[in-house]
């Protein structure tokens, strides 16, 4: 059988042909590249020539088979990479919120809503906020990367250097694990097709910078500034030790007044308990704040004690409450922010531009230093560690120890207890009744104090 070994390579205006016999039979062909356009370049058209050829002058079978294998093998390759395009082109970052909720193996947290449902102060409102800034990031700093592919380790790590920049570690880690969380659920799921860009970022050292707790007389002075539900509220922070939320959701289905307690479960841990009345925490009301509560009549206790704050705080306006209890601290003389932290805009004498200086602001006192206050106070006062614990809301004894401070005060007062020269002279029996009533000192009412003083002064 005989067969042609060299083929003919013609130019026809900018196209390419190739044309060859077998057997007499002549076959002509335009020369296409991978994408199935006409090549216009000489280099290629030989190169393409040569690789037919190759594939009709193969002596033997198994030559044959051999370069057909391989070209399907080729064509299998781009079929591949090709189908990798389309799945890539599909997942643009403007998507890739959506993208994610899709996913049968998110989180929990996130499987639990749809990407329509998902409420306010959630794991997974907290999860769609960290997208949103990245996504609006990406928008103004590398517009040209419009799909998630194409987010390189390098714009990663950019991205993570700017929230370095702005947030605390604790928030930094936060992100990282997300996104980690993200691009796995994306791959593994088949939606893009690409590494993880944040795979080889370092999560930062914590270094966690808590809130101080108020002294007695600070929390005095606050609840005494505040006025209408923001009272209740400021009030509810310290007397129960209870969260932002869960103060500015207050029900009065929550308190019993003729049993001076109210029953609550935390908003944080509310969706996640199997068994509600394990989570349902018990407190008893301060003759103070019992005072407040009453000031409401009876026929009016229903719903939420501070209805407007309730309503803001569920419309995702929790920015706005800080604001107003901020401005309350600064009434009250009380700085929030450690001295010599913050960021500030400034204009760039030489160019006029806007531009930020100074380092992220660390925020030292806040409405969880009422949280802070109920604990430590508590403590110093000898309430039971378990009830406090339990108070708190805190899974372990060590996140309660996290929150105690004690104040100069206690701290004096404890150290009288190790004072040999009062006790020199003191009878061993008279020891314990003189500590009781050191205790008893600090615990009642001072009018109580000053009535007793009086008695005894008259006697």
């Amino acid at each position: 059988m005989a067969r042609l070994t060299q083929g003919v390579l013609k130019k026809e205006g900018t196209r390419y042909k190739i044309s060859y016999q077998i057997n007499g039979k002549r076959f002509r062909y335009i020369l296409r590249d991978e994408n199935g356009q006409a090549i216009t370049s000489e280099a290629k058209a030989k190169k393409a020539a040569a690789a037919i050829l190759n594939l009709v002058t193969a002596r033997g079978e198994e030559n044959r088979l051999r370069i057909v294998h391989s070209e399907l093998q080729n064509l299998e390759s781009r079929v591949q990479k090709a189908e990798q395009v389309v799945k890539n082109q599909s997942a643009p970052v403007a998507a890739g919120w959506r993208l994610f909720m899709e996913c049968p193996k998110r989180p929990t947290s996130c499987r639990r809503y749809t990407v329509d449902t998902i409420p306010q102060h959630t794991t997974a409102a907290n999860y769609r906020s960290y997208y949103d800034r990245f996504s609006g990031w990406i928008h103004d700093n590398y517009p040209e990367a419009t799909l998630l592919c194409e987010v390189t380790g390098e714009i990663a790590a950019a991205f993570m250097e700017h929230i370095q920049h702005t947030q605390s570690s604790g928030t930094f880690n936060k992100y990282l694990q997300f996104f980690n969380c993200f691009y796995s659920v994306l791959i593994g799921a088949g939606k893009v097709s690409t590494g993880n860009p944040f795979q080889g970022i370092d999560r930062m050292l914590h270094r966690y910078n808590s809130k101080k707790p108020l002294s007695r007389e600070q929390v005095e002075q606050l609840i005494t500034a505040a006025d209408g539900e923001l009272k209740l509220v400021i009030a509810a922070g310290y007397y129960f030790g209870l969260r932002l939320g869960d103060c500015c959701t207050l029900t009065w289905d929550d308190i019993f007044m003729d049993r001076h307690v109210i029953e609550r479960i935390a908003r944080k841990i509310k969706d996640r308990v199997k068994d509600i009345s394990e989570a349902i925490v018990k407190m008893g009301i301060p003759a103070e704040m019992y005072d407040m509560l009453s000031a409401t009549p009876p026929e009016q206790r229903q719903g939420y004690i501070a209805p407007k704050l309730a309503t803001a705080y569920l419309a995702g306006r929790d920015e706005w409450i800080n604001e107003q209890i901020q401005k309350l601290f600064h009434a009250c003389n009380i700085a929030t922010t450690r001295p010599g932290t913050g960021i500030k805009l400034v204009i760039d004498p030489k160019t006029g531009a806007k531009k930020r200086i100074g380092t992220r602001a660390v925020v030292e006192y806040g409405f969880h230093s009422l949280r802070y206050s109920y604990i430590s106070h508590n403590a110093e006062a000898g309430t039971p560690a378990a009830i406090i614990q339990r108070n708190a809301g805190h899974a372990n004894p060590a996140m309660t120890e996290h929150y105690t401070r004690i104040s100069d005060a206690a701290a004096v007062k404890y150290a009288q207890a190790l004072s040999l020269a009062q006790r020199c002279n003191v009878p061993p029996e008279e020891v314990a009744e003189r500590q009781h009533f050191r205790e008893l000192a600090d615990t009642l009412p001072i009018e109580r104090i000053r009535e007793f003083l009086q008695n005894n002064a008259e006697n």
